[in-house]
C-alpha cells in the first residue's frame, strides 16, 4: 500500500442455522484477533456460509430462542469478562414508558406486540 492508500475493511454479518453453525470452521488466534484458519471441505459451514480462510471473527451472536436454561447459564458465564451486548425483549406494562425514560442511553427495548 502506498502512504495515502487507505485500507478497507469489509464486514460481513452471516446468520446461521443450528445445523449449520460453526461445524467445519478452525479457528485460530493470538494478540492480533480470532481468524478462520481453515474451512474444511464438505461440511456445513463451506456448504452454507461465506466465510473463507483468514476472515477475522470481530463478534458472535448467540440466540436464545431455542436454548437451555443450562446451556444460556454457561454462555452468560463464559461471556462475563468480555463486551456484550444484549438484545431484549420486554412485555409492555403501564410502566414501560417510564422505565425506558429512565434506561440508560445505550439501552433500547422492543416491545412485545400484544397476542390476542
Amino acid at each position: 500500500l502506498r502512504k495515502h492508500e487507505s485500507v478497507s475493511k469489509l464486514l460481513a454479518f452471516l446468520k446461521t442455522v443450528k445445523e449449520v453453525c460453526a461445524e467445519g470452521l478452525i479457528v485460530s488466534g493470538g494478540e492480533d484477533g480470532i481468524f478462520i484458519k481453515e474451512v474444511k471441505p464438505e461440511t456445513p459451514a463451506s456448504k452454507h456460509l461465506s466465510v473463507k480462510e483468514g476472515d477475522q471473527i470481530l463478534s458472535a451472536t448467540v440466540y436464545f430462542d431455542n436454548v437451555s436454561y443450562e446451556d444460556a447459564l454457561q454462555i452468560l458465564e463464559h461471556a462475563q469478562p468480555y463486551k456484550v451486548a444484549f438484545c431484549l425483549k420486554r412485555k409492555p406494562t403501564p410502566r414501560t414508558q417510564e422505565d425506558s425514560e429512565t434506561m440508560r442511553p445505550d439501552t433500547t427495548i422492543q416491545e412485545e406486540e400484544g397476542r390476542g
